[in-house]
This record gives structure tokens, C-alpha cells and sequence, in this order.
């Protein structure tokens, strides 16, 4: 009787056991929850994708921006304003643009100055709809001034400024005058040829509020990179280049600092030489000064200087005396000439005839040459890097 119970209960045990029914609905629903996680996580991944790619889309797009805003910062700053630019003098704080025009991306800039001759330019370029950025990138550059080669302007005038003009006491003039600022002259002011225009609001001399020239910018890199092939490079700390001997000069004289032509000076520049400085020149007393344009050498450029150039002495050069300071000459004690040349200067040109005279006398070459060395003065990117 026991043992019938026993194979009773085994026999439950195995057809339990051996029973499917269920199983086939419970692995579908395991394959399903599967499939169901798997498509979750699937479309969870996508979306973070799609969500990255449009965020690195919006990013490089704020970068390009970004760029462009750089590129239109340096077209502004090297076009002058009568061609639709701003000129080297633009600072804007910030100045926001469109771009493209015609939609809600925008460019911000900011120009500054940080040292001599360079600036720094920042351009932050957004990517919005109008009311939420969906991207913004920052570009910071730093532009220096430059010479670019350019067949205009040309020295097309025996006296330009980019400031105010003075004459007073014995001046003669062969050729043209401008000033960009006005022109005050005194007695015995003599403009044997040609005419006096100003584009300030005063001209003594002539016609005023005349349209703004531009004038060639000299390439002092370009010009000490010739002095040194030449050996006549001078640099030091705090230098001061004094000429106080007889002495013939030859090639391109170029001094890291000021220079001082003293009174036992006697200066005979020949075969296309000129004395360049980075800083001023001055010429008083009594020294000597004569240069000559050599035939068979392009340089017309004689007496050249970043800082002021003051000339009181006994000076006969042929070629240009120009400077990006204040340029003054006074005869004191000789008649000061330049020939054939021109006299420029970017702030404020004083000639003033005291008991001798000025000559001052054009070259009309000078007016259609291209003089290497010289062009339009523009600002080039030295380093760029982004920002946060």
C-alpha cells in the first residue's frame, strides 16, 4: 500500500515536471522586456547622439562665426574709411554684426591696443534662434602693423602731413602741398610750382577741406634687414648713435634708438645711403649734411625716422626726410635744401625760415615710382588662439 503511494507521488512529480504549458508565453515575455530595454536604451542613445551632433554642429558653426568675425575686424581696420572701412584708428568696445546677414548668428567685437604697434582682437561667434543661444565660441588675435607693397600712393607731393601744417619766414616750395589736418603759413612763403591743399578747415596757402591722402608707410623691417646684410646695423640698450666726424656713408644706416648729428659732423651720403632710426633724429649746431642720389641707385629715401626729426643745421640732401613723429626744420645759422624728394611727416611739419632759407623741390618721378620698402601701412595677425 505504501509502495502504490510512493509511485503515486513520483508519478505527480514527473508529469509536473514534465509539463510545458506557460513556459512558451513566459520566454515571450522575457524576449519582449528584452527587446523593449534594448529599444529603450537604443532610442536613449540616439537622442544623447542626435543631441551631441547638433551640439557640435552649433559649436563649429559659433567657431566659424567666430572667424568671420576676425576676418571682417581686419578688413574694417585695413580699409580706409572713403572705401567703406574704418581705417587703422577703429576701436570698437563691442560691435555685433549679423552673420550671415540675414539671419540671428552674430559676431561680437572688441578691438584694443596692448603694446606699441599691435592690437588684440576678440570675436565671439553665437549661434541663436532670437532668444536662446545654442552656441558661442570665443577667438582672440593679435594683429601688428605692417607694410603691404601697393603701387599707390606714391610720394606725389613735396610736403604731406597727416597733421597740421606750419610755415614762417623764408620758404620756398617746387611742387605740391597737402596737409590732413590745416595749413598756417607766414610771410615770405614762396610755392614756386604747383599748389597748397589742406583737408582741415584753414589754408592760408590754398584750397581747404580737400579729401584726406594717404602717403607711402615705410617697411623699417625691410630697411634693417638691408643694414644688417651691410653691417650697419646698430642696436643697444638705450642707444644713441652720435656722428660727430668726417665720415662717407654708404648703404643703409640703421639705428635701434635715437641718433645725434654733432657739431664736428661731416656727413657725405652717397650711393643710395640714408640714416634710418627707430627713434628720433636730430641735426643742430653746426655739422654738415650732404647727400647725393647717385646714379645707378634706386633708394631716394635719405633721412628716416619713427620718432621726431629735427634738422638746424647745415643740411643739402637729395631724396625724402620722413618721419612718423614731428618733423621740424629751422635754419638757424645755413640754408637747409632737400632736392629732388620730398618731406613727410604723420603728426605736425614745422618749417620755419629764420634768416636763411628753406628749399624744398619736388622729384615728379616720385609721384608714378613704386619705392621697395614703402607701401600702405595695414595690421597682420601674429597669433591667434580661442577663449573661453
Amino acid at each position: 500500500m505504501i509502495l502504490i503511494k510512493k509511485n503515486i507521488k513520483n508519478d505527480k512529480i514527473k508529469n509536473l515536471l514534465s509539463n510545458q504549458k506557460g513556459m512558451a508565453l513566459l520566454t515571450t515575455l522575457i524576449f519582449v522586456f528584452i527587446l523593449v530595454t534594448f529599444g529603450v536604451a537604443l532610442l536613449t542613445m540616439t537622442g544623447n547622439d542626435i543631441k551631441l551632433s547638433a551640439l557640435q554642429r552649433d559649436s563649429t558653426e559659433a567657431l566659424y562665426i567666430a572667424e568671420a568675425g576676425i576676418d571682417k575686424a581686419l578688413w574694417y581696420l585695413n580699409t580706409p574709411e572713403d572705401n567703406g572701412g574704418e581705417g587703422l584708428k577703429w576701436r570698437p568696445n563691442e560691435e555685433q554684426e549679423s552673420y550671415p546677414a540675414v539671419s540671428t548668428n552674430y559676431y561680437q567685437l572688441t578691438v584694443e591696443d596692448t603694446e606699441q604697434d599691435i592690437i588684440k582682437i576678440t570675436s565671439r561667434g553665437v549661434v541663436s534662434d532670437g532668444n536662446k543661444i545654442y552656441g558661442s565660441r570665443k577667438i582672440e588675435v593679435k594683429a601688428k602693423k605692417a607694410i603691404s607693397p601697393s603701387p599707390s600712393p606714391a610720394y606725389s607731393y613735396a610736403i604731406v602731413t597727416e597733421g597740421n601744417l606750419t610755415f614762417s619766414g623764408d620758404v620756398e616750395i617746387d611742387g605740391d602741398v597737402h596737409s590732413n589736418g590745416n595749413i598756417s603759413a607766414g610771410v615770405d612763403v614762396l610755392l614756386t610750382t604747383g599748389e597748397a591743399t589742406a583737408s582741415g578747415e584753414d589754408n592760408e596757402l590754398g584750397s581747404a577741406n580737400y579729401a584726406t591722402q594717404m602717403y607711402p608707410k615705410i617697411d623699417f623691417e625691410y630697411y634693417k634687414g638691408l643694414a644688417i646684410a651691410n653691417g650697419t646695423y646698430y642696436v643697444g640698450l638705450n642707444l644713441i648713435k652720435v656722428f660727430n666726424t668726417v665720415e662717407e656713408i654708404t648703404g643703409i644706416h640703421f639705428i635701434e634708438g635715437d641718433v645725434e648729428i654733432r657739431e664736428d659732423a661731416d656727413l657725405n651720403i652717397i650711393n643710395g645711403g640714408a640714416i634710418f632710426a627707430t627713434g628720433t633724429i636730430i641735426v643742430s649746431s653746426t655739422p654738415k649734411i650732404r647727400r647725393t642720389q647717385t646714379a645707378g641707385y634706386d633708394n631716394p629715401l635719405a633721412i628716416i625716422a619713427k620718432g621726431n626729426i629735427t634738422l638746424l643745421a647745415d643740411v643739402d640732401v637729395e631724396g625724402i626726410v620722413q618721419t612718423e613723429g614731428t618733423l621740424k626744420i629751422r635754419s638757424v645759422q645755413f640754408p637747409i635744401y632737400v632736392r629732388n624728394g620730398a618731406v613727410i611727416a604723420d603728426v605736425i611739419v614745422n618749417l620755419e625760415g629764420s634768416g636763411y632759407v628753406i628749399d624744398i623741390s619736388h622729384d615728379p618721378n616720385l609721384s608714378v615710382e613704386n619705392i621697395i620698402g614703402t607701401g600702405i601701412e595695414i595690421y597682420k595677425i601674429i597669433s591667434w588662439q580661442e577663449i573661453d
